[in-house]
């Protein structure tokens, strides 16, 4: 389980416009996206939606100065069973490497890791780890889950649904709510995870780790493959 902390709340906040308008413009949803945190969501839940928040903007661009200062400066968001816990110490190390890290030289290292000329060292769609090929059957599967959702891919994204951001963004959404619908009940939440990022969070980690082009994203990608762990872990506690 997650304990929040005073920079949860910070580093949510700071993140919060930028996934809101990236839910806009990926996804058509039933409802308005609110920026707000509802008061009713735990300052456990806070903090689990400030970490998908964080792991869905890393990944879907080369962050910012802003994004990487936030990071280096947030302090102990993360307390999970015990300061020496593994999410812990790969909050520290990517803090660490926040701090150090040079915005044109992360533009240069995401472009050679995710995008490339040709075929790109790693793909971010989950439908190549768990088929193969881009555009699959899971893609199909997706499709079906978000429709149950009231959420569908805008017909102009540039993006798949299957994008590790875009599934981040989702479970940031259910577990906040927006204006109109209450946060989604943990089995809903729990259902997403497990058909959707629970088959290839692991392989995607392992792809990033041998990416010989990768070295920040590394440490983000061991960041978020120890949240995905615990996420997993707590879900099937539930």
């Amino acid at each position: 389980m997650l304990q929040s902390s005073q920079y949860a709340a910070a580093l949510l906040y700071s993140i919060n416009n930028k996934n809101q308008e990236r839910v806009r413009r990926l996804m058509a949803t039933t409802a308005v996206a609110h920026p707000e945190v509802p008061e009713e969501v735990s300052p456990e839940d806070q903090a689990r939606a400030a970490i998908y928040g964080l792991v869905s903007n890393l990944f879907y661009d080369a962050p910012r100065r802003q994004l990487l200062a936030t990071i280096a400066q947030s302090g102990d968001v993360i307390a999970a069973r015990g300061t020496e816990s593994e999410l812990g110490r790969a909050w520290r190390d990517l803090q660490r490497v926040a701090a150090s890290a040079d915005e044109a030289a992360l533009r240069q290292e995401y472009d050679d890791t995710f995008i490339s000329t040709g075929r790109a060292p790693v793909f971010l769609y989950g439908s190549f780890y768990i088929a193969g090929f881009l555009m699959e059957k899971p893609v199909a599967q997706l499709r079906d889950d978000l429709a149950r959702l009231g959420l569908a891919r805008k017909p102009e994204s540039g993006e798949t649904e299957d994008h590790i951001s875009a599934l981040c963004d989702v479970m940031r959404l259910l577990i906040l709510g927006d204006g109109a619908e209450p946060a989604a009940p943990v089995s809903v939440q729990r259902e997403f995870f497990v058909r959707n990022i629970a088959p290839w969070y692991e392989r995607l980690d392992a792809a990033i780790q041998d990416a010989e082009s990768a070295s920040f994203y590394k440490q983000a990608a061991t960041f978020a493959r120890h949240f995905f762990d615990l996420e997993l872990q707590s879900f099937e506690m539930a």
